[in-house]
């Protein structure tokens, strides 16, 4: 017994059939045919269809290295910077340290010049400490007895005296300033030769007794040693006169301000007592 199709199942069948074969077809030919640049066609379907991966991986590609490339760069640039950074440290240090220098050189040449005023031999010094109260008007250098350093020895600075050696002990001395309430000093005016005593008052001004009231004394008078206190030499400055005027005494008012700032002190010279 035989069966027969239906017409319509019988081209469907015929469909099927037909396009497989026309796609085979198709592409056996396009192994074959050539576009006028001479190029297989298959070859450019394929290039066609690879185009849009192609250019999606570049431009991902392109990205990473952009990212990648940005990061060395700032961690490069960063790593620069922190070099920078350490070079300005160092050369600011290196400027403060010249700077200091400078002010210690220019600090030792006014003492080198002040000492060769003097009559006796001179001992460079440092301050190594002071006390806490500053009305104590008291400091300490870094020689004594080993580099003999005696009781009395003047000390002055690179501008004028600063005061007189009261303890000694083998490697370090005590120094009481002329500002010390117990310090003296047996003074002159440079200009009128007039003679008198200096005392300390504790702070930054000095007390000058004994000037007559009908003496001329002027601001800005240069006091100097007289050299009759059996101290210090004559000639050495010691400040200049600020105030001036007279007192309910036979004798003037006057205050005399000190050459040398004896707060930010730092150098000073010892005189030994012995003759150049």
């Amino acid at each position: 017994m035989s069966i027969e199709l239906a017409p319509k199942e019988k081209e469907g069948r015929a469909i099927f059939v037909l396009i497989p074969l026309l796609i085979m077809h198709l592409a056996l030919l396009s192994f074959q045919i050539t576009d006028p640049t001479g190029m297989l066609l298959i070859r450019r379907w394929v290039l066609t269809a690879q185009s849009p991966l192609i250019n999606g991986s570049s431009q991902i590609s392109a990205a990473v290295r952009g990212v990648w490339t940005n990061y060395i760069e700032l961690h490069g640039a960063r790593e620069e910077n922190r070099q920078l950074q350490d070079t300005i440290r160092q050369l600011s240090l290196q400027q403060k340290q010249m700077e200091e220098m400078r002010q210690e050189n220019n600090r030792l040449r006014q003492l080198l010049s002040v000492t060769e005023l003097s009559p006796v031999a001179t001992l460079g010094a440092r301050v190594v400490a002071r006390t806490p109260d500053y009305l104590s008007n008291v400091l300490y250098i870094n020689r004594g007895q080993r580099d003999g350093i005696q009781v009395n020895a003047p000390v002055m600075s690179g501008v004028g005296i600063v005061g007189r050696v009261v303890l000694v002990s083998n490697q370090d001395s005590q120094v009481q300033l002329i500002t010390n309430p117990d310090a003296s000093v047996g003074v002159m005016l440079d200009r009128t030769r007039l003679p008198g005593v200096l005392r300390g008052s504790g702070n930054s001004l000095l007390e000058l007794n004994y000037i007559s009231n009908t003496e001329q004394v002027e601001l800005g008078d240069r006091v100097v040693t007289s050299g009759l206190d059996g101290v210090y030499p004559k000639g050495l400055p010691v400040g200049k006169v600020v105030e001036s005027h007279k007192g309910n005494s036979v004798f003037l008012i006057i205050k005399v301000e000190a050459s040398t700032d004896l707060i930010h002190l730092e150098e000073v010279s010892v005189m030994s007592g012995e003759q150049k």
